[in-house]
């Protein structure tokens, strides 16, 4: 009941604003992921996207800016980088639809650079209101 409290309360804003946001959410048994969109779903170069993430099993949350990932000479888009401190969140589009892949990568602290830990998840869009 929390966790929808949370996904409702991240929502309001885009629901009270402007029609040029937009709001992306995803989820499986351990993440809920919510990306705010502040300009056009189409615009690979969008530097104005939010993104919480929070854990059901440990009941934390976090968040700030995401960047759209795009690959090759045509600016393919594949999907969304986060950052929060020493750790990486990169969500991909998967072949299967509304599901993707959600990587974590933990990267060594001052003291030991080389140390990192990766963790892969696979998440179900369950939200999403802006079309291309």
């Amino acid at each position: 009941m929390k966790l929808i409290i949370i996904l409702l309360l991240a929502l309001f804003p885009l629901c009270s604003s402007a029609s040029n946001h937009y709001a992306l959410v995803f989820e499986n048994n351990t993440i809920l992921l919510v990306l705010n969109l502040k300009c056009s779903p189409c615009d690979l170069n969008c530097a104005n996207i939010q993104y919480q993430i929070f854990n059901k099993e440990t009941e934390s949350v976090i968040s700030g800016v995401a960047e759209p990932v795009t690959t090759g000479i045509e600016n393919n888009f594949r999907g969304y980088m986060m950052r929060n401190n020493n750790t990486f969140y990169t969500l991909i589009e998967s072949d299967n639809e509304n599901v993707w892949d959600m990587s974590v990568e933990e990267k060594g602290t001052q003291q030991n650079k080389d140390a990192v830990q990766k963790v892969k998840y696979q998440l179900n869009a369950i939200f999403d209101n802006g079309t291309c």
